[in-house]
């Protein structure tokens, strides 16, 4: 008897079940680069030992223009690279000296700061809004609208009267019309009063 699906199913995952794990690869240990050996040794190193083992300037001291490469070196410690770092921005005085107007120049983090809101003029789309042209905008539109309604009204001591001359023919055409039933009758008493002309001249017909 053929086995099911079911049965297939159920014994090739029985059969994955058994396989045994494949053992993890060993682990190689490689030795660490040369560079990071001694940067292990000089981060047991104080600092003037390490400016004297590769001549490096004192960091204290760096002035604008001098050569801070050597402190980029892998072997030398993170401290001594940003203490030369600082020492070279402090040395720029586009960069030393801040004219207060930097938002990051305050520490917002302060809780004297961090609590108190911050009010500003710029408003999304838009930008800086500037009060002041703002409400002479609504001033200028205000006085274009009340303009444009004293435009639009009509003057009373500028209407023409009508003449006396042209009052009869107002008044004939002031008169009431003629009822739509009448004219209608009218009409058709009109119609049927006019006999159409035949287009042939009729024949006369004889019976025998």
């Amino acid at each position: 008897m053929a086995e099911s699906r079911l049965q297939r199913w159920a014994r090739k995952k029985a059969e994955a079940a058994k396989r045994p794990e494949p053992s993890p690869p060993p682990v190689i240990e490689t030795e660490p680069a040369p560079e990071e050996q001694e940067l292990a040794i000089n981060e047991a190193l104080p600092e003037h030992e390490l400016l004297e083992k590769y001549g490096l300037p004192d960091p204290e001291n760096i002035e604008l223009g001098t050569d801070i490469t050597g402190f980029m070196r892998k072997e030398i410690p993170e401290f001594l690279r940003r203490k030369a770092l600082r020492g070279l921005w402090k040395s720029n005085p586009v960069l030393a000296v801040l004219d207060g107007l930097n938002d990051y120049d305050e520490d917002y983090t302060l809780a004297s700061t961090a609590g108190q809101t911050v009010k500003t003029l710029y408003k999304v789309g838009e930008g800086l809004v500037d009060k002041a042209k703002k409400a002479a905008d609504v001033v200028d539109d205000q006085s274009e609208k009340q303009a444009v309604s004293s435009l639009a009204e009509p003057d009373s001591t500028t209407a023409e009267e009508p003449d006396s001359e042209d009052s009869p023919e107002l008044e004939d055409m002031a008169t009431p019309t003629e009822l739509p039933e009448q004219q209608l009758a009218q009409e058709e008493a009109t119609y049927s009063e006019e006999e159409p002309e035949p287009r042939f001249r009729p024949r006369m017909r004889f019976d025998y």
